[in-house]
């Protein structure tokens, strides 16, 4: 669904800081082929031989440039002393260039034209490369900062692509321009160095844009439920180019965020869950959502999908009113909320009533609680489903590293439950820390699963990670009892446990 407000067109900033930089650097490259050529192939006996050697050293400094300068980028940090460094290697070509017409270093023949392709192409064509990775990086980053997850993700794509594309047009144009107006008017050497001098003069030096004066988050609500703490903020960003996000938290935790005039959703997996279940759902459809948080999900199908049945089943009435007063949730949405725990309620509902249910529930920790991904509980929430139907878990987690366990558990016990079950990762497999997945489900083994959702990638069953520790999750597990032993005599309390068989 696209937003109709201007604030989302206002996603990225004037591109001409990042792509005039960009063809510089690729004018840079251009040039320096051009004056490099003039002077090595000119007096060549063997022009053709030249010509590839040019070539040659030309694509290898720039290979090893480019792949020496992949690591440690950074999208927040402008490339100044890259930047520099690569002014210096195209001036240190100027003077060697400059030294070479001269002496007339020519008449030492391979030797010499060795050492001008050293110079005058591997130095500042290495240079260059090393610049472009993080040029390329920065431009993304410039450009990325969109109001949301999914938007900055997109301004950060484009923005790299047009960072290439000037580059590339960039090294056209100065090839074009050396070859037709600046060789003719001036000798290799001298065009280096004004080149050089070009690329270290401050006025080119790429300036840390992205850095923008902080966002103001204020308190707009508090209250004390039975349940905890329930907070409303609002964040205010400087410039007023983009739209206020209101989050809601939940005991310190933040449970749902959104814009404050459009009302989209400020968290990805949100924006990906709402065009998923779009994409696989009709119109008319019964939704069951567990966990109401701020109503974003619920509401926003709502509004797609007026004939859309939508129940919510939320534990604190509190975060039902915030939605109310603070997220754009009204009565004409028509969803009827449930009051009560998520399992409990569901376990009122009649069988075989919903084609959709969602599952969107925390508890601390940012974990779903351990009894609503059981396989008892599992088995109630299919039992909910009609034939055919889907459900839709949002689980937060570690694929790799600590925790690992604990996430892999819960995918195995859904795949337990279901016949057919597809994960869909946000941010990659091997990511260290914890991030979003969205678990889809349906009791019919041949439905049909999109192959990916949005930006999450799809996880084949066949493809997750054997993990030892990694099991079925149950209400209770047999034969895990445990008591106390007497303590013995001079003992002292709760010495030991023992099981509850004796054992």
């Amino acid at each position: 669904m696209e937003d109709s407000d201007a604030s989302h067109r206002e996603s990225r900033r004037p591109a001409w800081p990042v792509l005039t930089r960009a063809a510089l650097a690729g004018l840079a490259l251009g040039v320096v082929v051009f004056a490099a050529g003039s002077l090595i192939l000119y007096e060549a006996s063997g022009v053709l031989a030249a010509a590839g050697g040019l070539v040659a050293t030309f694509a290898a400094a720039l290979a090893a440039g480019l792949w020496a300068g992949s690591p440690g980028v950074r999208a927040d940090q402008a490339p100044t002393w890259r930047w520099v460094g690569a002014g210096v290697a195209v001036a240190v070509a100027g003077g060697f260039g400059t030294l070479w017409a001269f002496y007339g270093w020519e008449r030492f023949g391979g030797a010499g034209r060795a050492f001008a392709l050293l110079f005058l192409v591997g130095v500042p064509v290495y240079a260059l490369g090393f610049l472009l990775p993080a040029l390329v990086a920065w431009g993304g980053g410039y450009h990325a900062v969109g109001d949301d997850d999914e938007r900055r993700d997109e301004a950060r794509r484009r923005g790299a692509e047009e960072t290439v594309l000037a580059v590339l047009a960039g090294a056209a144009v100065g090839a074009a321009l050396s070859g037709l107006a600046l060789l003719p008017a001036l000798s290799p050497g001298l065009l280096l160095m004004a080149l050089g001098a070009a690329l270290t003069f401050p006025l080119f030096f790429p300036r840390d844009g992205s850095a923008a004066p902080e966002s103001d988050e204020h308190l707009v609500h508090e209250e004390e439920t039975p349940y905890g703490t329930v907070r409303v903020t609002e964040i205010v960003h400087p410039g007023g180019k983009r739209q206020p996000e209101l989050r809601l938290y939940v005991d310190e935790e933040i449970e749902s965020g959104e814009l404050e005039r459009s009302g989209a959703p400020t968290f990805a997996y949100v924006a990906t869950a709402e065009r998923w279940l779009r994409d696989v759902t009709q119109d008319g459809a019964s939704y069951l959502f567990l966990g109401g948080g701020a109503y974003t999900l619920p509401r926003r199908i709502a509004e797609d999908d007026p004939g859309a049945r939508i129940t919510v089943v939320e534990l604190d009435p509190a975060v039902t009113r915030a939605a109310y007063r603070f997220f754009g949730l009204r009565s004409e949405h028509g969803i009827v909320t449930l009051h009560g725990d998520a399992r409990a309620v569901s376990q009122a509902l009649r069988p075989g009533e919903w084609d959709r249910v969602v599952v969107d529930v925390f508890g601390g920790g940012e974990q779903v609680p351990h009894h609503l991904v059981t396989a008892e509980a599992l088995a109630l929430f299919r039992a909910l489903l009609r034939p055919g139907g889907v459900a839709l878990l949002n689980l937060i987690g570690v694929a790799r590293g600590e925790g690992e366990c604990r996430f892999w558990s819960v995918a195995r016990t859904v795949a337990a439950a279901f016949p057919a079950v597809r994960l869909y990762v946000h941010v990659g497999r091997d990511f260290p820390e914890r991030q979003n997945f969205l678990m889809a489900a349906s009791d019919d083994p041949a439905f049909a699963f999109p192959p990916s959702a949005g930006r999450f990638e799809a996880w084949p069953v066949d493809e997750w990670p054997a993990l030892p520790c990694a099991g079925v999750l149950r209400d209770r597990v047999d034969g895990a009892q445990t008591q106390a032993a007497p303590p013995a005599a001079g003992g002292g309390r709760g010495e030991r446990a023992v099981s509850a068989s004796g054992d």
